[in-house]
């Protein structure tokens, strides 16, 4: 099946007296034969047509009462053509080169328009998002993924409005397993002081006993303090927040087991990803995770940056500002201009 496309401007003025013959080059249609501005008689002038020696009229036009005649002609490569008039006034034809297209020819054309983003650096990729080359709505959907097909695009639901009942339910499932809320290393170190203290003086107050019961209480107190202590740097190392290049914020919710990732490596997600005022904009919380390249530029520079490290398992809470997103333009109408966008993210596997 093939496709006619109008393309290109024709235009031929045809002077009383003089003929005009070429073998055609290129297809081309005639839509229109008009009179020319200057009128040297008020006589009727015919349009003349001679294809393969055979001469046609192709239509005749008279000052004041027909000065124009629509056209619907196609002449095809490697005819050969001769136009003139007959009469005293000069005619102007005008229409339009054609391509002809076949529905493969087309789609190969436009792969071969597709732009390679794995090959862009992050400055590059969010420059062409700024200058509108690229439309950041598909980034977070374009994935070399081989197990992610058109079945599955069709099925994933973000970047979509949501209600506050379905908003309440995702960021149930995401944070079902999450640990207590982060308590500040500051009030951490208040409260065993304040533990320590209530300890002392309860010892100081209980009768004297054997020396050798006091003497083996004194070493369990000191091996649970030990203890206790170890279990509390090990809480506040798994419960802390960086900052991060461009001024991304990383909270560490959660870690995971084995080594971390590094860019390059391909990363399967799950997330949600909110903006300020709390209003969820994107989301993929369960069945097939959403993978990419880390650091490769097909996500936002936030996300490169923010997961480099994290291993399987781990959850981070990602404050990611306008600059390392999608800087002044935003992405309308979901994510408006000048944006920091908040990211919950567990980083499923990557290889």
């Amino acid at each position: 099946m093939t496709m006619t496309m109008f393309r290109g401007f024709w235009g031929l003025a045809l002077v009383p007296g003089k003929s005009y013959s070429q073998t055609v080059d290129a297809s081309f249609r005639l839509s229109n034969a008009a009179l020319g501005t200057d009128i040297e008689a008020n006589t009727r002038t015919s349009v003349v047509v001679t294809v393969d020696e055979h001469k046609f009229v192709l239509c005749s036009l008279t000052p004041s009462k027909i000065e124009q005649q629509s056209l619907d002609i196609i002449l095809t490569e490697g005819e050969e053509v001769t136009f003139e008039v007959q009469g005293d006034n000069t005619i102007h034809l005008t229409g339009n080169f054609i391509a002809e297209l076949s529905e493969d020819s087309d789609e190969e054309s436009d792969d071969d328009n597709d732009i390679d983003l794995s090959e862009l650096t992050p400055e590059e990729l969010q420059e062409m998002i700024e200058e509108g080359l690229i439309d950041p709505d598909k980034l977070l959907e374009d994935s070399d993924d081989e197990d992610y097909d058109s079945d599955d695009a069709e099925a994933d639901e973000r970047i979509r409005e949501i209600t506050s009942e379905d908003e309440a339910k995702m960021i149930k499932e995401v944070e079902s397993e999450e640990e207590p809320e982060l308590v500040p290393i500051k009030e951490v170190k208040i409260k065993k002081q304040a533990e320590k203290k209530r300890k002392v003086a309860e010892e100081a107050a209980k009768p004297a006993e054997e020396p050798t019961k006091s003497k083996k209480s004194k070493k369990e107190k000191a091996k649970e303090a030990k203890e206790e202590k170890s279990k509390d740097s090990k809480d506040d190392g798994k419960k802390s927040s960086k900052t991060l290049a461009g001024g991304v914020v990383a909270e560490i919710k959660k870690e995971g087991t084995g080594a971390g990732a590094k860019k390059g490596a391909r990363v399967g997600m799950y997330y949600i990803g909110k903006l300020t005022n709390g209003k969820v904009f994107d989301q993929n919380t369960k069945g097939k995770p959403f993978w990419f390249r880390l650091g490769a530029g097909e996500v936002i520079k936030g996300w490169d940056v923010g997961i480099i490290g994290m291993n399987k398992g781990a959850e981070r809470r990602l404050t990611i500002p306008a600059s390392m997103a999608y800087g002044k333009r935003g992405a309308p109408p979901d994510i408006p201009p000048n944006s920091t966008l908040v990211f919950d993210i567990r980083l499923v596997d990557f290889k």
